[in-house]
């Protein structure tokens, strides 16, 4: 990898790179990046083609599913894992705006993947259309348009370059169920 390309990632973060080299005594390399950002391992899953990050530390388990088969308790569908009643909830019907999208077919409800997330003792199970896979992601704050957004407490930049945001799980769960 080219320094040049280093130059822009760090760039990317707000962060400066300085190079100085001197004929037979060395190269001096200094990186300078906002101590605001912070290294996140996370679970990068997709709704439609929006990409999202589940903080790992809130991740207990994930496994596919016939979600067509929950069952209903007080109008919330629920599935039952290991003899434990677990709530489910289709981050798709809370994270994507256009309402034609929301909808879940009856083809992906029999395949879906659930990520099963705990904040001290609950556990709820998010419906997700798609996993990518763990990844360590750098936290940068919100713009001031969405700083105070239910749910969000950052994004990144993937590897591809395009934008992902950082969920926050107990706002998340507080601002649609009024769980925590």
């Amino acid at each position: 990898v080219g320094m040049d390309v280093v130059k822009t990632k760090i760039s990317q973060l707000n962060g400066t790179l300085n190079v100085w080299s001197e004929l037979g005594k060395g190269s001096k390399i200094i990186i300078k990046v906002p101590l605001t950002l912070a290294i996140m391992p996370t679970l990068m899953i997709k709704l439609q083609d929006q990409t999202f990050a589940l903080p790992l530390v809130n991740v207990d388990e994930i496994f596919q599913l016939d979600v067509s088969r929950a069952n209903k308790i007080d109008g919330h569908e629920v599935i039952i894992i290991r003899d434990r009643t677990l709530p489910l909830f289709y981050l798709r019907r809370w994270l994507i705006r256009d309402p034609a999208k929301r909808e879940i077919s009856k083809e992906e409800m029999r395949e879906a993947h659930v990520v099963v997330v705990a904040i001290g003792n609950l556990h709820v199970g998010f419906v997700v259309d798609d996993l990518i896979g763990q990844e360590e992601v750098v936290i940068k704050p919100l713009g001031t348009m969405l700083h105070g957004t239910p749910g969000l407490a950052g994004a990144t930049i993937t590897g591809d370059g395009r934008i992902a945001l950082i969920l926050d799980i107990p706002g998340l769960l507080n601002h649609y169920t009024g769980r925590r």
